[in-house]
């Protein structure tokens, strides 16, 4: 009887155990190797050199993460269309399943599984050319908004503004794929505003990605209601998708519930993931 008894609770185990347990494939993600510090950025040395060590609040939730559910990830940096591009065609190439941090859109949710749990909170401001506009910005209503030429990097979502009411052909998409280039041609002229993430602006120059340019100031974005959280996003061609998405999510849950997500966002920054 003892033997019958080992039996069935080896059966048990089979039947009931979840897919994604140690010995599954890796799950590859990536995001835009233009970095996104304190989110995801290559770390440097002392003297400023950059290193391939890829650093961040994104990597060490994702350790976090993918501890809890028992299953090893690996995360590149390449250019961000090239990433979508793969992690929507993953059935086709088989290599990246997933992308980290990114908006919610209607294209994205189209093609790909966004995470149901935020993973932190977008600070929504506006850069402007404080040389072109001494007195500041006025900026109180898309309508104000719309005054002036507004510049948002190749391939980044504006879709809140729009859903709020922007008109989608007054902005222009013509500009490189990160912010940095963008503050450039603000500097310079080229560009009036551009909404953007603070932290991300901030955390670049921290890391001496690069200088914001001494014209260049920011005044609070409040054109827009809805809070911008951002997710991470599952290939819906993956036959995992709709499980791993159920794992993340609950690891997610219960990093939150035990006070460690806010802990990692709070190393690299003050208000921590903005989610409390």
């Amino acid at each position: 009887m003892k033997k019958v008894h080992h039996l069935l609770i080896f059966i048990s185990i089979v039947l009931f155990a979840s897919p994604l347990i140690a010995g599954q494939k890796p799950v590859r993600i990536c995001n835009d190797s233009g970095e996104w510090a304190p989110y995801f950025y290559r770390e440097r040395t002392t003297d400023g050199t950059m290193t391939e060590r890829i650093t961040g609040a994104t990597i060490d939730s994702l350790d976090a993460i993918f501890e809890k559910i028992d299953l090893d990830y690996e995360f590149e940096l390449l250019p961000w269309k090239r990433c979508v591009a793969y992690a929507e065609r993953f059935d086709k190439v088989q290599e990246f399943e997933m992308f980290s941090e990114a908006g919610m859109n209607s294209w994205r949710q189209e093609r790909f599984l966004p995470t149901r749990e935020p993973v932190y909170k977008r600070i929504n401001v506006l850069y402007y050319n404080s040389d072109t506009f001494p007195d500041g910005l006025h900026v109180k209503t898309i309508q104000d908004m719309e005054k002036y030429k507004i510049c948002v990097p190749a391939g980044f979502s504006f879709e809140f503004h729009v859903k709020a009411g922007l008109q989608r052909e007054l902005v222009d998409v013509s500009h490189g794929s990160n912010y940095f280039d963008v503050i450039r041609k603000i500097s310079l002229g080229f560009c009036d505003i551009m909404p953007a993430n603070l932290a991300v602006v901030a955390g670049g120059e921290t890391i001496g990605q690069f200088t914001i340019p001494d014209n260049v100031a920011f005044v609070p974005d409040n054109t827009i209601d809805n809070t911008f959280y951002y997710y991470y996003w599952i290939s819906k061609t993956s036959p995992r998708a709709a499980e791993l998405r159920d794992k993340i999510d609950q690891a997610i849950r219960e990093l939150k519930a035990s006070g460690r997500w806010e802990e990692i966002y709070q190393q690299y920054l003050a208000n921590g993931s903005g989610l409390q």
